[in-house]
């Protein structure tokens, strides 16, 4: 399905341009393809190397896009939706990838039977190993919902979740990355400081983690099951725990905080 429809993507950076690569990869013909960014040089960097085409902004372009992926930054939703709102119609599909605007606020930004979702994006969705959480709203048909989800599994996983769940998920799947990395980091510093090359240690490392997730997804043994295999205590786990829980906190009220700004702002 993800094929017979015409794409645009509407900000072009991190996010934008692991789309862009995910679609194509999926079979999305780079002629079904449009993008837009604020920055011309984005635009034509990313033209040069995929042979997708630019996106005008104009009400005649909107009329031959059926899927509309919105990643720009949570301020810049506002503007764009209001400039292109008149352009749009039931048929098409908006999907924003923008952290902290609520469904709510794009509902009421678009016109009314045009259809509407919400997805926090996740980075190792750029492999397809992603867990991208996704709300949808009121005029969500069951065709529309098909092809998000078709949209959503070439980026990995998803989970269908209320919108004041959303935020939490910055922390949970998003920002989350950030830390766990020092975690990986931490043991190729080991790995190479025992006599492993870098290419070993970074493997090891990742493995370790990899094979550990794998554990707790594959079978029903709790934590403390888990942590008896292995009785030797390097950390102080429950520091740890605690640290990254309030990592996952701390994420969710910085968004909370964005989002409230933004319903502020209109």
């Amino acid at each position: 399905m993800l094929n017979e429809k015409k794409w645009a993507i509407i900000g072009i950076g991190n996010i934008g341009k692991l789309l862009c690569k995910r679609l194509l990869s999926a079979g999305v013909r780079p002629d079904h393809l449009v993008i837009y960014d604020s920055d011309p040089l984005r635009i034509d960097l990313l033209v040069k190397e995929s042979g997708v085409r630019a996106l005008p902004l104009t009400e005649e372009a909107f009329r031959y896009v059926d899927i509309i992926l919105i990643t720009t930054p949570p301020k810049a939703v506002k503007s764009l939706l209001s400039l292109i709102s008149g352009w749009l119609h039931p048929h098409h599909v908006i999907i924003s990838f923008a952290n902290a605007v609520s469904i709510k606020k794009l509902e009421a930004l678009t016109p009314p039977g045009v259809a509407v979702v919400r997805v926090v994006p996740n980075v190792p969705s750029l492999i397809g190993e992603g867990l991208n959480p996704v709300v949808y709203g009121n005029s969500i048909t069951n065709e529309s919902k098909a092809l998000v989800e078709e949209l959503l599994g070439i980026l990995g996983k998803t989970i269908s979740v209320r919108d004041n769940q959303m935020n939490w998920f910055v922390g949970l799947t998003g920002a989350s990355m950030r830390s766990v990395l020092p975690v990986l980091e931490g043991l190729i510093k080991a790995g190479t400081e025992a006599g492993l090359t870098p290419e070993q240690a970074r493997e090891a490392a990742a493995r370790v983690m990899i094979g550990t997730a794998d554990l707790v997804l594959q079978t029903d043994l709790t934590f403390d099951e888990i942590k008896a295999m292995t009785l030797l205590v390097t950390v102080d786990e429950t520091m740890l725990t605690d640290m990254i829980f309030n990592a996952a906190r701390t994420a969710k009220e910085k968004m909370d905080i964005i989002q409230s700004e933004e319903e502020d702002n209109g």
